[in-house]
């Protein structure tokens, strides 16, 4: 993506939305009406350096052309991810609050999938500290965890891509002085052609209305 489109892309994102964060610190709980009548929870903060938005683009991600490094060290790019759909959310290895809360409510979706879904879906978590999540600290996080590499994968891209990607996924954060990065939770059911058809924001939510869509995405 042109640093010329990349900039329009914020510029339509910002004036889209009322910026709200969460927290890997500490959790805050609001209530909001969010897509497909799913219930978000965000914290409220009016900081602009979020650069990200409550709602996604519309289109594919698959039309993000910039290049990311998997787990193993392997350059991808999102199109690869093309012909299967996937869950994706935003997390950092550093993280020790909402990131490791995000994994798990991700692992209870995979154990509430059917066996069928649950073969036919993959898993995808992005980095939101590309600076430091090497390959080595992004496995690190899958063997921390418990992750099945061959169905979950691990990417991090450069800082600028990756602002793009977290405005697209409509995921809010804000780095502070300590290292520790503000964040919304989100999870993004996307279909194989890379378009976001579900989004639940805030944690521990009822996994049912995630199962109904992964089972409904092609």
């Amino acid at each position: 993506m042109s640093t010329k489109h990349r900039s329009a892309v914020f510029l339509a994102l910002a004036a889209a939305l009322a910026a709200t964060l969460g927290g890997c610190s500490r959790a805050h709980e609001q209530g909001e009406a969010g897509m497909s009548g799913t219930v978000v929870e965000e914290a409220p903060s009016h900081d602009a350096e979020s650069r990200a938005a409550a709602v996604p683009l519309q289109g594919s991600l698959f039309d993000l052309a910039f290049a990311l490094t998997d787990q193993d060290g392997r350059t991808m790019h999102l199109a690869d991810l093309r012909g299967r759909p996937f869950v994706a959310s935003m997390i950092y290895t550093n993280c020790t609050s909402v990131c490791p809360r995000i994994t798990a409510d991700l692992q209870n979706l995979e154990k509430a999938l059917s066996s069928r879904d649950r073969e036919r879906v993959r898993f995808v978590l992005f980095s939101l500290d590309p600076e430091r999540d090497s390959p080595e600290a992004l496995r690190g996080f899958a063997k921390d965890h418990a992750l099945d590499t061959t169905r979950w994968t691990l990417l991090a891209t450069s800082p600028d891509d990756m602002r793009t990607l977290a405005a697209v996924l409509g995921v809010r954060y804000r780095p502070d002085a300590g290292g520790e990065i503000a964040h919304s939770a989100v999870i993004a059911v996307v279909d194989g052609e890379g378009v976001v058809r579900h989004r639940q924001v805030g944690l521990e939510n009822d996994s049912s209305p995630l199962v109904a869509a992964v089972r409904d995405v092609r």
